[in-house]
């Protein structure tokens, strides 16, 4: 990642089998062949990491009985070297006095192998600069999104970032905030990340008022979009563009860098913004998100979390940007909140 770290993305579900409510209270993460710790979380680390299956994404460390959980786990590492084969891991959970068991109880299991192949390496997906990565690497509301689709539960946003760009003075919106084409992010070239072939498009759909938003059916929720098979098993998704501005079409042959549709607000989408995202299937919904780096951006700055940048006035109040690791960046996956510059005008 952009931080200079390396992350191990994955998830475990707990599943509590007790009549009772359940709280974990510490997790391991171990090499499963060599035994030692690679990472732990107490009680707080625990509830930041994990949510129910169903329910939502806000964060709990107690299971209620017969309830799923999921840890959503970041293994950071300082060199690709140390990931091991496989990992394990233990957990310690309590439950209330009275019972026939231990208050706490001690187990290890999960045992998984670690697919170290690496992530993809593409182009970037737009051009200039101002591009703040948001949801991106590696928790969030895209990666705690796991969809129980065909009797498998699929996280195709694993790794998922929504774009957005700032303009004159690093505002969002140049003009007004409810009009879609004010907004700096709007309206921009989408490109091709690799030589690929289009595989599914959707042009049709408006934007969203900025003002009134309306539902929207699942088949619509992607607003126009295009996926892209870039090779087998691995496909690019780009989500919420301008009505209309789809150039491609299913059967197309496109080259990396080529302007495959234009920036907009169309699906279940709240703004202007650019989702982007690759998956081992040709669907949104119904894949595996997979790992990825840009092969080359300008790192500008980091950005406010996410409640701190929904709270600005977007015609008015700056974003403000920490400049204080920025430099050119290669292979690396811009990490959540970062600012980043790509190639092109």
């Amino acid at each position: 990642g952009s931080d200079g770290r390396v992350h191990l993305v994955y998830e475990v579900q707990l599943i509590n089998g007790f009549p009772i409510a359940a709280t974990v209270t510490g997790v391991e993460v171990l090499d499963a062949d060599g035994g030692g710790v690679l990472a732990s979380m107490d009680e707080n680390g625990v509830t930041s990491a994990m949510s129910l299956l169903v329910g939502g994404a806000g964060p709990t460390d107690t299971l209620e009985p017969s309830t799923v959980g999921v840890l959503w786990m970041d293994v950071e590492f300082d060199d690709v070297r140390d990931i091991p084969e496989r990992v394990e891991h233990r957990v310690t959970v309590s439950v209330p006095p009275g019972l026939p068991v231990p208050e706490s109880i001690t187990y290890d299991g999960a045992e998984a192998d670690v697919d170290r192949t690496g992530p993809i390496s593409i182009g970037p997906p737009l051009a200039g600069a101002g591009w703040m990565a948001v949801g991106s690497c590696c928790d969030g509301p895209h990666r705690r999104t796991a969809q129980p689709i065909d009797n498998s539960l699929w996280v195709a946003q694993r790794f998922a970032i929504d774009f957005n760009r700032l303009g004159d003075g690093n505002l969002l919106v140049g003009g007004d905030p409810t009009e879609n084409a004010d907004w700096f992010t709007y309206d921009q070239p989408v490109l091709a990340v690799a030589d690929a072939e289009v595989v599914e498009v959707a042009n049709d759909f408006q934007d969203q008022s900025l003002t009134a938003p309306r539902p929207v059916t699942i088949e619509e929720a992607d607003g126009n979009h295009v996926i892209l098979k870039l090779s087998d098993d691995v496909y690019a998704f780009y989500a919420h563009l301008r009505p209309g501005s789809v150039a491609v079409a299913v059967g197309d042959k496109v080259t990396t860098g080529q302007d495959i549709g234009r920036t907009g607000n169309s699906g279940s989408s709240t703004g202007p913004h650019l989702h982007f995202q690759l998956m081992n299937q040709p669907s949104a919904l119904v894949a595996d998100g997979l790992p990825y780096v840009f092969d080359e951006f300008v790192l500008t700055g980091d950005g406010p979390a996410l409640d701190q940048l929904m709270a600005l006035d977007p015609a008015v109040d700056a974003v403000p940007v920490d400049p204080s690791d920025e430099g050119v960046r290669k292979d690396e996956l811009p990490m959540s909140k970062t600012v980043v510059e790509f190639e092109g005008a």
